[in-house]
């Protein structure tokens, strides 16, 4: 997956931007939950761009991104130059047992169907009275955004490419963290309205890792069918419909 990555890095934060002032709301709502004082040893998983790491930096976190992909890595530096950074398999830390106070798996485990060796590093590299936090921007299922996802895995398991339904990695992620935590709590940090279109959809789905993995021919054929739905059920491409977004996340503290 880290090739995909590498293509898309350029293009990736153009929708995946989150609001401002939530990076430092989040960072924020894990201090308050955790016993873990300030300024803290972080790892955070999967970095990407730094989208979310750089509020951490910017407070006098001793944080460390990481992520399979350079080109990604490459972007995170041209934005927040100095920042630690390292190149790595999630699923085979190169860091020691008890390492870091936080490990933060922000937008991580949706994208993966082999989450047990991820949450197994992350408890590994915690030290005692630490923490894993799982973060992740939720949607209505009902809105834009769920009605498209749906609709897009219908059109491609109609073409026999078989897809992962995110939600099922997530969980069960969470399952096996809850059952190997001392606590877990779970909230919500931050919510804002946005006005959805099946044209953003579209556009940033181009640059969406899985499904830039596809063949090209593939993604042109499946994202031709989903237009064409859109238009027939939604009237036009930009027609927006208000919908609220939020972002939850889930403390394990050990």
């Amino acid at each position: 997956m880290a090739p995909v990555f590498d293509a898309i890095a350029s293009d990736f934060d153009r929708f995946r931007t989150p609001p401002s002032g939530v990076p430092e709301a989040i960072r924020s709502a894990i201090f308050a939950a955790t016993r873990v004082a300030s300024p803290a040893r972080i790892l955070d998983l999967g970095a990407g761009t730094g989208r979310f790491g750089r509020a951490f930096i910017a407070a006098g976190d001793r944080y460390t991104g990481m992520d399979a992909s350079f080109g990604m890595l490459r972007q995170f530096q041209a934005l927040a130059n100095g920042a630690l950074l390292a190149q790595a398999d999630g699923s085979q830390l190169p860091f020691p047992d008890g390492a870091f106070d936080l490990v933060l798996l922000i937008h991580v485990l949706s994208g993966t169907s082999d989450w047990r060796p991820i949450v197994e590093e992350s408890r590994r590299v915690v030290t005692a009275g630490g923490a894993v936090v799982v973060g992740h921007t939720m949607r209505p299922e009902s809105g834009m955004d769920g009605k498209l996802k749906r609709q897009l895995q219908s059109i491609l398991e109609e073409m026999g490419i078989p897809w992962q339904r995110p939600a099922g990695s997530r969980q069960g992620a969470l399952a096996w963290l809850r059952s190997h935590s001392g606590r877990h709590t779970h909230f919500q940090v931050a919510s804002w309205n946005v006005s959805a279109t099946a044209q953003e959809f579209l556009l940033r789905h181009r640059s969406g890792a899985r499904f830039a993995a596809l063949p090209d021919h593939l993604q042109e054929l499946a994202l031709q069918q989903l237009t064409k739905w859109a238009e027939k059920n939604f009237g036009s491409l930009g027609a927006a419909f208000d919908e609220q977004h939020s972002f939850e996340l889930d403390v394990f503290e050990f």
